[in-house]
């Protein structure tokens, strides 16, 4: 009998992610679920795009035996993503011109007065939780949004003021204000919620605290920085766009990082070859760790080579990969 995968709302609603099912077309099977689960999964449908054996149909395809059907929820706007195959782009340019200009603007301001360079950050910083809070897949309020919104505020604020004891300050004032804000608003109260809440404000905090904290260190650590994630941003979708199934877009990051940190590493005085290549796999690593956690929070699932909906989408490694660079100059001196 086929098999039927459900991923993100569809899982949730139906409370599983295999199921099998009855022979029949594709519209026949989507109607018997719409059924046993409920006007939720019906509504869902209405949006959601199906496969068999990975290659997108329509209602009339038929279902045999051997073959495994799979729903998932539009991604970018409206185009799908089959989990058994990798789309032509990792990232939409067209979608991408919002995390285009938070980089210019955080290269730019690396020039200008350390207080603008504060302010920038937290600006971005604010853009992405927005935008994050905004395409949650969950649709049920699962990220209390203005919550974390006070994190890199905060905490950007009180690394320029206090460096690194600030820094950890204000990484603690992030997380209890996410934990109490529930006494004030009941409906915060679920523990799901509030764990989702206080992991999205720590990394929007770390991130605004450490890219601080990069730019107190000098114009050129920062500038480096900033370089070596645009590299690495490019690279995951050069290789998406040209890599076909035999490179995947995370291979990409790590190797656009490795080329500019090893460049850095050439051609700054301030960070030697070694420093630029260690540095430059724990920005990768965070640009990859920051698109699975943004995957998770976007789709509902973990897809990170496939197109996810928001502006900013590109940038959800940024605020993993800024701590985790500061740490590896920190480490190597």
């Amino acid at each position: 009998m086929p098999t039927l995968r459900l991923f993100a709302r569809f899982r949730e609603i139906a409370g599983t992610d295999t199921v099998v099912v009855e022979d029949g077309t594709v519209g026949e099977i989507l109607d018997r679920a719409a059924t046993e689960y409920g006007s939720a999964f019906e509504n869902a449908l209405t949006s959601a795009g199906v496969w068999v054996n990975g290659d997108p149909v329509d209602r009339s395809a038929p279902v045999g035996a051997d073959d495994e059907m799979a729903i998932i929820p539009p991604v970018s706007g409206g185009s799908y993503a089959a989990p058994q195959t990798r789309p032509a782009l990792a990232v939409d340019p067209a979608e991408s011109i919002l995390s285009v200009i938070v980089l210019a603007a955080l290269l730019v301001s690396a020039w200008v007065p350390l207080e603008w360079f504060v302010v920038i950050s937290v600006g971005a910083a604010l853009a992405w939780l927005w935008d994050l809070a905004d395409t949650n897949s969950a649709g049920d309020e699962s990220i209390n949004l203005y919550a974390t919104l006070f994190a890199p505020t905060i905490t950007a604020g009180a690394t320029y003021a206090w460096g690194y004891e600030g820094f950890a300050g204000g990484l603690a004032a992030s997380v209890a204000i996410v934990v109490f804000w529930p006494v004030f608003e009941e409906r915060w109260r679920d523990v799901e919620t509030i764990a989702m809440t206080a992991s999205v404000a720590v990394v929007a905090a770390a991130g605004a605290g450490a890219l601080v904290m990069l730019r107190m260190m000098s114009t050129t650590v920062a500038l480096t920085f900033v370089l070596i994630v645009s590299v690495a941003i490019i690279a995951a979708l050069v290789t998406a766009v040209y890599g076909g199934q035999t490179i995947d877009p995370n291979i990409g990051t790590l190797v656009g990082a490795l080329i500019a940190g090893l460049l850095a590493g050439v051609a700054t005085s301030e960070i030697d070859l070694a420093t630029g290549l260690f540095a430059a796999v724990a920005v990768a690593a965070g640009l990859i760790a920051g698109r699975v956690l943004g995957s998770m929070i976007r789709s509902g699932s973990i897809m990170h080579t496939v197109r996810l909906p928001g502006q900013l989408t590109p940038l959800d490694g940024l605020w993993l990969a800024a701590p985790l660079y500061w740490l590896a100059l920190v480490l190597l001196g």
